[in-house]
């Protein structure tokens, strides 16, 4: 994966946004935020104090939190995005685990994805969302 930063503020749950916080799952239900590892040279502290109302915490929680609760309305599809990008499997592997082809592993996994995107959740179950999307499929597939 490339080497993409984003900031708490930026996150609209975008695929790319996404897989930033499925790879960082960790850090963030610890309430970190990743550190961006860019040298600005910049030396002294800051000059004035800033109070904040919640703690340093509170919004990597409730970012990761939400991508939780996206991903567990997928079910065991969810279960697939998490075990890829946060605990490493490939697709090969989910595949013999969860007993199924490849391919089929590769379209659950995207289709979980696509699913948890945007700023709102979706208003439909994950399986109306799937059902929507077959004839959406068949058509791209005979182009």
């Amino acid at each position: 994966m490339k080497d993409t930063w984003y900031s708490y503020g930026s996150i609209k749950y975008s695929p790319e946004q996404n897989l930033f916080l499925l790879e960082n799952m960790d850090w963030l239900e610890s309430g970190r935020w990743p550190s961006q590892h860019i040298e600005s040279g910049y030396i002294g502290g800051a000059k004035s104090r800033a109070y904040k109302t919640e703690g340093y915490f509170v919004k990597a929680i409730v970012i990761i939190a939400e991508l939780n609760v996206r991903l567990a309305a997928c079910g065991e599809d969810g279960d697939l995005v998490v075990a890829r990008y946060t605990d490493g499997y490939d697709e090969i592997d989910l595949s013999y685990r969860y007993g199924g082809d490849y391919w089929e592993v590769i379209s659950r996994i995207n289709s979980a994805l696509n699913y948890c995107r945007g700023v709102r959740r979706k208003r439909q179950s994950y399986q109306q969302y799937k059902r929507g999307r077959r004839s959406y499929d068949k058509k791209k597939a005979d182009r």
